[in-house]
């Protein structure tokens, strides 16, 4: 992937420099000119040149500060290192998940977060060890996971996608518990494991409706956001499958949970696709 990114992943610059080669190389083509003059078609020599408008970059709040970031770059990783999150919500009951093989790691990864300054408290989790088999981690799920738990790790031995989606399926559909996986080996470098485990640290919160940053936008008590996505299931017959978290059936009960922590009902709903494919 990331040879094919260096592809794929480019700088405008480097769009324009493609696309104008393109052209050139179509222009002095005779058999293409040949064919587009039959269909009427003709290409011009370079790229039309527009203005565009470029917006002010938002100021990001977090904890007691504010601070900006270069929209150029759309990162403030940096900006953010060492402050107290938004919003933290305590981690009581929880478990991790991992192999006899990658117990070291656990420990190791467990050690890091609570290093991690981001002011999220954790209280020391359930140790849930098991064999290195999808069935044997669906019977340990089903086990130990009941509805006091507030998040499951898992330390995946593998990049395995059939043991990723037994977790995700019987944690999203089986027993509704927010969970974030992990590959063991993701873990295993101790000059990234503080890097690893802040991300970490942010996702799990976010997944406990936590708040990691928020920005200035006026529109306070106005609007609900909605988000779409699209998938793909290959082995179905129509294969695009869209979904709408908050349906026309989950809409009331979205507006009841906007109502209870905004004190009010949104005067507009905007809705938006997240992804096409």
């Amino acid at each position: 992937m990331k040879d094919l990114s260096t592809h794929t992943r480019l700088t405008p610059e480097q769009w324009e420099n493609r696309l104008n080669r393109f052209i050139n190389n179509m222009s002095r083509n005779a058999s293409v000119q040949t064919t587009l003059s039959t269909w009427g078609l003709s290409f011009e020599n370079k790229l039309l040149n527009l203005t565009g408008r470029v917006l002010p970059a938002e100021r990001i709040l977090q904890g007691a500060r504010a601070y900006e970031y270069n929209p150029c770059d759309a990162d403030w990783s940096k900006e953010m290192r060492g402050l107290p999150l938004m919003t933290s919500m305590p981690l009581e009951t929880w478990l991790l998940s991992h192999t006899r093989r990658n117990a070291e790691v656990a420990h190791s990864l467990l050690q890091t977060l609570n290093k991690v300054p981001v002011g999220i408290h954790l209280q020391r989790p359930g140790m849930m060890e098991y064999d290195d088999r999808q069935e044997a981690l669906l019977r340990a799920l089903q086990q130990r996971v009941g509805q006091q738990v507030q998040m499951v790790v898992v330390i995946l031995s593998a990049n395995r996608k059939d043991k990723y989606d037994c977790v995700k399926k019987y944690l999203c559909v089986d027993c509704p518990t927010p969970s974030q996986c992990v590959v063991a080996r993701t873990l295993s470098r101790p000059q990234t494991l503080m890097t690893i485990a802040t991300k970490i640290s942010l996702q799990m919160n976010c997944k406990m409706e936590g708040e990691p940053w928020s920005v200035e936008i006026p529109l306070k008590h106005l609007m609900m956001l909605v988000s779409t996505d699209t998938t793909t299931v290959p082995q179905e017959r129509d294969p695009s499958v869209h979904w709408w978290p908050a349906s026309t059936r989950a809409c009331p009960a979205a507006l009841k949970a906007y109502f209870k922590y905004n004190e009010c009902l949104p005067s507009r709903i905007v809705v938006w696709a997240t992804a096409c494919c």
